[in-house]
């Protein structure tokens, strides 16, 4: 009795089957949807909706990601091409002032190219550090030019660097001539300003007029250290003087010469 009811129900559920296959085919089966089904559609196309536009968020942030390394990556290569000019353009400088400092007439050929590195704090602003020390031959008191400008004099060396005097330094003090032949002393003054003192009344003195050293207290004769750019005569004192110009912006200078 148990055995046939279990193969009564067997059939039931074959021909069941057999049923919804043919509705499904027939397209029936669109009539019979659930109602929860129809509740839940929207929620599920609002899910795929969403699905789709966070996986396009995630795509687009991706790709600005992506696009900002790669200007990264071009900003980088781009600063190192500019340095690497920089560099060359730097060295194609000082290459041109060694050879033209070659060509100079008055100063010794045998001189040590010396980088300016700055300033010491403890140093006055007329006063520069250099590369080069006493394990490159600098020794005190030698000259510091710049073709044939004379910029300073060695006051301080170290092993590996040194310090130079300017000329513009209120303690230099330098016998000088002009092209005009009017003796003086050049002094430095605060401010990087340069006097042309203790001249006669009797010599003339004009603006525009370059000024050389004399040839005395171990500099040699010719060294050119500036251009008149004012003169001051007063009849009524002993000497005359004149306000006297760089040739060259001593703070600009980034490579100088040392003589031995």
């Amino acid at each position: 009795m148990l055995k046939g009811s279990k193969q009564k129900t067997f059939f039931v559920l074959i021909l069941l089957v057999v049923v919804l296959f043919i509705l499904e085919n027939f397209g029936v089966m669109g009539f019979l949807e659930s109602p929860a089904q129809k509740v839940f559609r929207p929620i599920q196309l609002g899910f795929y909706k969403t699905g789709q536009d966070v996986a396009n968020f995630v795509a687009t942030v991706k790709g600005i990601g992506a696009l900002r390394e790669r200007e990264s990556n071009l900003a980088l290569e781009n600063a190192k091409l500019l340095a690497e000019n920089a560099r060359l353009k730097k060295l194609t400088e000082e290459n041109k002032l060694l050879r033209e400092q070659l060509g100079a007439k008055i100063v010794a050929k045998d001189l040590i190219a010396a980088n300016v590195i700055g300033t010491d704090p403890l140093f006055s602003s007329e006063e520069f550090l250099l590369d080069r020390g006493k394990t490159d031959g600098v020794k005190e008191d030698s000259l510091v030019v710049l073709k044939d400008i004379l910029i300073g004099q060695i006051r301080t060396v170290h092993n590996s660097t040194s310090v130079v005097r300017l000329l513009t330094d209120p303690e230099s003090k330098i016998a000088a001539i002009t092209e005009g032949g009017a003796k003086g002393i050049l002094e430095g003054e605060f401010g990087s300003g340069l006097t042309l003192a203790k001249v006669a009344q009797t010599d003339t003195l004009q603006e525009g007029q370059i000024v050389f050293t004399l040839g005395e207290a171990g500099f040699p004769r010719g060294l050119v250290l500036g251009k008149i750019n004012k003169v001051q005569k007063n009849p009524a004192e002993l000497f005359q003087k004149a306000a006297v110009e760089p040739l060259v912006a001593f703070k600009s200078l980034e490579l100088v010469f040392i003589s031995k």
